[in-house]
């Protein structure tokens, strides 16, 4: 069975088990930038702690960039890597404020999907898997973000090999339609049966 193949096969058997997922915004571009950020290396439990801690100290995103970063590291305290996820996050919103004179990536829904991914990942801290996430969760553009459940799935089922980028490997394999319902389906499956 060819690769591709095999991913289709492996989307309908998880679309049987848990259902057909249609898209739907998880909110606005620069919150859902913030959220995948807070994110990383830690659970969602946390992440939602650290956001809204930093929400209700910081109602505004004008003022988390202009708040000190030892303020904002102790509103994010919760979410783990406190120090760094506070410097990402007002020099990402200062380079925004700067660049587009307020603060918001509503532009980016006007650009194709390479090109918005080439303006995420030209924040410092932003990878392909945060990128990924605000162009499918926010946009709805097609992108596979490819998170650690993920990862470890697609290895498991000899999807990606060693050294491979995931993100390169498995867009072009995953049809568009499919990327939303596959992303969520197969993090669900790493959370509750295929564990570390």
């Amino acid at each position: 069975m060819e690769l591709r193949e095999h991913i289709l096969e492996v989307a309908r058997r998880l679309e049987g088990n848990y259902g057909r997922l249609e898209w739907s915004s998880h909110g606005d571009p620069l919150d859902v930038l913030i959220k995948t950020i807070l994110s990383q290396n830690t659970n969602d439990r946390n992440r939602d702690r650290a956001y809204s801690r930093l929400r209700a100290q910081f109602p505004t995103w004008e003022a988390v960039a202009s708040a000190p970063v030892e303020r904002l590291a102790e509103a994010l305290k919760p979410g783990g890597l406190h120090r760094g996820k506070a410097r990402r996050i007002k020099g990402i919103l200062q380079e925004i404020a700067a660049q587009w004179g307020g603060y918001s990536l509503s532009y980016l829904e006007s650009l194709g999907t390479e090109e918005a991914m080439a303006e995420l990942l030209g924040f410092k801290g932003v990878g392909k898997k945060t990128a990924g996430v605000v162009l499918l969760f926010s946009l709805g553009k097609p992108y596979f973000p490819v998170d650690t459940h993920i990862k470890r799935i697609g290895r498991r089922l000899g999807w990606i090999e060693g050294g491979e980028d995931p993100h390169d490997k498995l867009n072009p394999l995953v049809p568009d339609e499919l990327k939303y319902q596959l992303h969520l389906h197969l993090i669900r499956h790493g959370r509750e049966v295929c564990r570390a």
